[in-house]
């Protein structure tokens, strides 16, 4: 017999119910049955709120604290690296919320893996143990489902992620409207760091290929960490440099051909 997980859904119009109630359907299998509910008395497993309505955000908040087991997917039409909870974008992706449902319910990296995985960053090799543990400490981790849109080319950039598992696309759109796909980032690998630093806009578009757990910088945290730490700043300036070595010598090599 499958597990029953009961299922309420929050603040969505009536069209999106219908989708979320055939995405229930499909993502049901052998193993678990998804089932939509209208009685919030029933013992919850799975809330999916809309969070850009504040009615229901206001009622999940209180609620959830008679369901600490439940699992929460937030929909939101703004990325959402703020929040510990499966997050997607709204308007409704029905991949995007079919992902989310199947993710294996991924609990946060222990702490000795954030620190480890942060120490094999080519941003941060140079970096001591107390350091890396501060900045370990400023980090929080969210999960995103396949085909999730983290950032896009051109927004304010303000985070930088690395990705403790899942596997993550850039790519840039070229005049003509094709996708040029610049590379895919593998657990271990940072993106992002360049916009967070200087604060200014995202150079490419970074997705989800599958869901993926990210640990998340903010640039209101690491600037601060920089300035107090002076030979962390160092460390990381010679790090940017060779990396901008290493890019320029491969521009060259595809020029010489």
């Amino acid at each position: 017999m499958p597990k029953t997980v009961i299922v309420s859904v929050l603040g969505f119009p009536e069209r999106d119910r219908r989708m979320i109630r055939n995405i229930l359907s499909v993502a049901s299998n052998q193993d678990v049955t998804y089932q939509m509910t209208e009685d919030s008395g029933k013992s919850i497993g799975v809330f999916i709120v809309n969070a850009d309505d504040t009615g229901a955000m206001l009622f999940w908040n209180e609620f959830q604290q008679n369901a600490p087991e439940a699992n929460s997917i937030l929909a939101s039409t703004n990325p959402m690296l703020d929040s510990e909870h499966v997050c997607i974008r709204r308007p409704l992706i029905a991949s995007q919320l079919h992902g989310a449902l199947t993710l294996d319910n991924a609990q946060a990296a222990p702490r000795q893996q954030r620190s480890d995985i942060l120490h094999k960053c080519f941003l941060f090799r140079n970096l001591s143990p107390s350091h890396l543990e501060k900045v370990r400490a400023m980090s929080r981790v969210v999960t995103l489902p396949g085909n999730y849109v983290v950032f896009e080319r051109g927004s304010t950039g303000e985070e930088m992620l690395v990705v403790l598992s899942g596997r993550l696309k850039v790519n840039v759109t070229d005049g003509e409207g094709r996708e040029i796909v610049l590379g895919t980032i593998a657990p271990g690998e940072i993106v992002g760091e360049i916009a967070m630093l200087d604060g200014r806009g995202r150079s490419a578009t970074v997705t989800t290929l599958a869901p993926s757990e990210l640990l998340v910088i903010h640039r209101r945290d690491f600037m601060p960490f920089l300035e107090q730490n002076p030979k962390a700043a160092i460390d990381l300036i010679m790090v940017l440099a060779l990396r901008l070595r290493l890019n320029t010598e491969q521009l060259t090599e595809l020029l010489d051909r």
